[in-house]
């Protein structure tokens, strides 16, 4: 992990999960992570088995250059990426994973730059983990966001141990105000980042 929203947004699911495999979608409290609600999107499995994106945040959209709610969320991805993508979704519904993306953009008329997405599994019902809370995050500082539609492209994809602490801080006390950089044809802002520390591994018992 390499931002801060990211190292943020992994520990807020941690204090909600609160030693349980995910918590509940209605636990997300909006409030609770008010600076980085931009950054922010949540994913739902349908019952014909696709993952689509239910909510995403302004500067998600300012990044893939569109509105993408109930777009399917392997459609943000290069085609040749995309079975990749849909099974790492399903692997983190399935066994309860979080999982970290290292990404790069791509546009027929502009260079790529580097992202970071992190998924986590969210239950609708106690007996049903079908969403996922994700983020994405640009990492350049000072990085122009122009209003172009592009695709996503995975450079590294790492589970990550839920319970693998991150900042060692209550993740709600959010409150510091977001570094900016320019979303150029949006108006919107995209914070800047700060080193985090990487994790390895998969899901421990």
């Amino acid at each position: 992990m390499r931002h801060r929203t990211t190292e943020a947004v992994f520990d807020y699911f941690n204090h909600l999960r609160a030693g349980r495999a995910a918590p509940m979608r209605t636990e997300i409290d909006p409030a609770a992570l008010k600076t980085v609600l931009p950054d922010l999107f949540i994913l739902e499995r349908g019952r014909d088995g696709i993952v689509r994106f239910r909510l995403a945040g302004t500067r998600v959209c300012f990044i893939l250059g569109q509105e993408v709610r109930n777009r399917e969320f392997a459609e943000a991805w290069e085609p040749s990426a995309r079975h990749k993508i849909k099974l790492a979704a399903d692997t983190v519904l399935a066994n309860q994973n979080a999982l970290e993306i290292a990404v790069e953009t791509a546009a027929d008329d502009e260079e790529s730059f580097a992202l970071e997405m992190l998924l986590l599994p969210l239950y609708s019902q106690k007996d049903r983990c079908d969403r996922i809370f994700g983020s994405l995050v640009a990492i350049e500082p000072g990085l122009t966001i122009e209003p172009y539609p592009r695709l996503l492209l995975p450079s590294d994809l790492a589970f990550v141990p839920v319970d693998a602490g991150v900042s060692g801080k209550r993740p709600y006390l959010v409150d510091r105000e977001p570094q900016t950089v320019v979303a150029s044809g949006f108006g919107g802002l995209v914070n800047r980042i700060t080193h985090l520390r990487v994790f390895e591994g998969g899901k421990r018992n």
